[in-house]
């Protein structure tokens, strides 16, 4: 016997009592057919990401999960009485390889979870953001210009040198005096 989890939503306008009567039914079948029912989670009430006119434009929807071990011969006639019943409105029957996992309690609805939360930096430090790493360094990240719109001149530890007074930039440039 192969381990599955089924998940399904069912339509919330059924009332509370012919819900738990379809759990009972659909844990039931599991049953007939041989499968070993290991656990029922009602997860409840949610909100659905989107309603199509297959789910009977439906905004909420009742979800239950079964995990069951069973014959891979029983999820076919499974599917096809999940699918004619007109309260399952969606249903989705998953192979586990590995232990069933049991979730405790689900995260309530309004609580929205966007990634991991943040860490200590340790003895990296603080990055400054928009910055590179030669700007931070004071070595400059991009040339900057002379007060004529020529590239400035730097000496060998990265600061802007000027141009001696009365010596055009391109002769400067060029390592040749303005004299000659």
């Amino acid at each position: 016997m192969r381990k599955y989890e089924l998940v399904c939503i069912l339509d919330p306008q059924l009332g509370e009592g012919k819900v738990d009567s379809l759990v009972e039914k659909c844990a039931d079948y599991l049953k007939n057919h041989g499968a070993e029912v290991v656990n029922i989670d009602r997860w409840g009430m949610r909100q659905l990401a989107y309603c199509t006119p297959s789910m009977r434009k439906r905004r909420q929807g009742y979800y239950v999960l079964y995990q069951f071990e069973a014959e891979a011969s029983v999820i076919k006639p499974l599917e096809e009485e999940l699918r004619i019943d007109e309260a399952v409105l969606r249903h989705l029957v998953i192979l586990v390889e590995h232990e069933f996992m049991r979730v405790p309690e689900l995260v309530p609805e309004n609580q929205v979870i966007f990634g991991p939360p943040p860490r200590e930096r340790g003895e990296r430090g603080s990055r400054e953001r928009g910055r590179g790493r030669r700007e931070r360094e004071g070595g400059g990240g991009r040339r900057t210009e002379g007060g004529d719109g020529a590239p400035a001149r730097h000496d060998a530890d990265g600061e802007a040198a000027e141009a001696p007074v009365g010596e055009p930039e391109v002769a400067a440039a060029e390592g040749r005096d303005a004299d000659a």
